[in-house]
């Protein structure tokens, strides 16, 4: 994957090779149904192979993408618009049913500039050590600016790949949030896999799922979904309703639909209310939810008012 960057980087220019993305500060994210099973790409290419840079079936027929934002490419399907997803996966808009022709969401820039929280050497390689072969000594130095450009996972960690050609390790990257950052695409596929990823899971996912399965069965939860998820981080008053958590979730392009929710995120759904629901993602598939009893379920995701999952905000 790299000796492709740095090529494409050489002849056309690294914002050019991996298109402009939409800056991730707080903006709105939509879902949307696709109308047929479409595959994920790092690159907007109809024809890049399946591979690093693409992935078979990612999104099956009928389940949401939501759009981090949008950009033109190559015309497929009979439109030139690209759509960028929350899990980092360009698809052609032709094939997700926005309900235009026209873009509904920003338009994509590149790159991301978040600061460095220490002195970060600059790595060949993502998984490098700081004085691996290749390494640049103090690159980006604390507070500096990291452009980032994509990003992807090597042992189970999130590294960028910035716009100088190098990988850093994202813990070390104030990107506002213990996951991928939304509007910054894949570099590869590493970790991913169709109809869902493997993002990592929130590094506070322990705790919180020991609390929550030290209460299953108990029933004094009811209707205290947002609070029973906060006490499970160690905090509570954030939000009024799980709503209200999703609302600021999906105002600020955190959400990700079409993919499996990883340990320690929430889980959002309408509900029959206006407060909406909330429950903690186990990984693989499985959350934990109030109710008259507290309660572990593995059909979550086959709700007809599921919304998606996202990580808790970083300073709970």
């Amino acid at each position: 994957m790299r000796t492709t960057l740095k090529a494409a980087v050489a002849t056309i220019g690294l914002a050019t090779a991996l298109t402009g993305l939409a800056a991730p500060a707080a903006q709105a994210a939509s879902a949307y149904p696709v109308t047929t099973t479409v595959d994920g790409r790092t690159v907007k290419d109809p024809g890049v192979a399946v591979g690093s840079q693409r992935i078979a079936n990612m999104y099956p027929a009928g389940t949401s993408v939501t759009l981090a934002c949008q950009d033109t490419g190559p015309a497929y399907g009979g439109s030139s618009i690209w759509d960028l997803t929350t899990d980092g996966l360009w698809v052609p808009d032709a094939y997700v049913k926005t309900g235009s022709t026209s873009m509904v969401a920003p338009q994509c820039t590149t790159p991301h500039a978040f600061p460095a929280k220490a002195d970060l050497n600059g790595r060949a390689q993502k998984g490098d050590a700081a004085d691996a072969t290749g390494s640049v000594a103090d690159k980006y130095p604390t507070g500096a600016s990291v452009p980032v450009v994509c990003q992807a996972t090597a042992s189970d960690e999130i590294w960028d790949f910035t716009a100088d050609n190098l990988w850093v390790p994202d813990a070390y990257v104030k990107t506002g949030t213990e996951g991928f950052v939304s509007g910054v695409p894949r570099c590869d596929t590493d970790g991913l896999k169709p109809g869902g990823s493997t993002s990592p899971a929130d590094p506070r996912a322990d705790s919180a799922i020991a609390f929550a399965k030290a209460r299953l069965g108990h029933t004094d939860w009811n209707n205290q979904c947002e609070l029973f998820v906060e006490r499970a981080f160690g905090t509570s008053g954030r939000f009024a309703t799980a709503t209200a958590h999703y609302q600021w979730q999906k105002n600020n392009g955190r959400i990700h639909t079409g993919s499996v929710a990883p340990a320690g995120t929430a889980v959002f759904f309408t509900s029959t209310t206006s407060a909406g629901h909330i429950m903690l993602a186990l990984g693989g598939g499985v959350a934990i939810s109030t109710g008259p009893s507290v309660y572990q379920t593995n059909a979550y995701a086959q709700r007809s008012d599921y919304l998606g999952w996202a990580y808790v905000p970083s300073g709970w």
